[in-house]
């Protein structure tokens, strides 16, 4: 028993060594009996990807790339017709075949883009001249409110006519000063003062949005960009002085007064 026991271990470890020099011949025998055959059929099929760009017929392949499929962009390009442009559509390339990006500014201003350049500078020096003699009435009718939102909104137009000449003065634009024509003052009552600053508005809107068209019309983009600030006030303007004006027309003494206090801490606050 004891000589059996003894044995066990080695004949264990001789089981073990013929097992796996069992295993490791049956896997040689078969790489060696497939391999002829992997290499034929990789060879085939490298074969078939060579074949498939020249050959028209169909044939037993399970992969075949058309021709047609795969157009030569350069053979493409090359067969347009005389005269056609195929560039990118988004790039306008001139026939020499060359692109020069034009320089900002080196634009060449129009002749009524100079003059509504200048003319609007007087513009705007003249809607300031009109909110100085609503801000006058206003004052003298016991509405200190108003008086010091129309002043404030007169500085602030002649800064706006400052600034379009400092523009012109940079782009090299003539500026002929127009003469301005006395401003209103006659009115009988705080709906027809607002009603006069309303027009304005609108009409200084129109003017700006017709200067901004003439300069794209001769791809003035510095000035385009300059005016962009100005139509961004224009419709906050006019979004303002409608909504005070709308409250005007059916204010009582004590809605003036009141309307009159806001628009004076409003000034304050500005």
């Amino acid at each position: 028993y004891q000589l059996h026991k003894a044995a066990d271990p080695f004949l264990n470890s001789i089981t073990t060594t013929y097992l796996f020099i069992m295993k490791f011949s049956l896997s040689t025998a078969f790489l060696l009996a497939v391999a002829p055959t992997a290499l034929g059929l990789q060879s085939n099929y490298l074969s078939d990807l060579n074949g498939a760009a020249t050959s028209s017929s169909p044939s037993g392949n399970f992969f075949q790339t058309p021709t047609d499929t795969m157009p030569n962009m350069d053979s493409m390009y090359s067969s347009a017709p005389t005269g056609t442009n195929t560039s990118p559509a988004f790039v306008s390339t001139p026939a020499n075949g060359s692109y020069n990006a034009p320089m900002a500014g080196s634009s060449t201003p129009s002749q009524e883009l100079l003059e509504l350049w200048s003319a609007q500078v007087s513009v705007e020096l003249s809607a300031s001249q009109l909110y100085l003699s609503a801000s006058i009435w206003f004052r003298n009718r016991g509405y200190p409110g108003m008086a010091a939102w129309m002043l404030d909104e007169s500085d602030e137009e002649r800064g706006h006519g400052f600034a379009i000449l400092e523009f012109a003065m940079k782009k090299g634009f003539p500026v002929v000063l127009e003469a301005l024509d006395a401003p209103r003052n006659d009115w009988t009552s705080p709906i027809e003062v607002w009603e006069s600053i309303i027009e304005a508005e609108q009409t200084n809107t129109q003017n700006l949005m017709r200067l901004a068209h003439t300069a794209n019309g001769c791809g003035d983009y510095a000035a385009m960009a300059f005016l962009d600030p100005f139509h961004e006030e224009q419709l906050e303007a006019e979004d303002k002085v409608t909504g005070i004006l709308n409250k005007v027309r059916y204010a009582d003494p004590a809605l003036m007064a009141q309307l009159d206090h806001d628009l004076g801490e409003e000034e304050e606050d500005h």
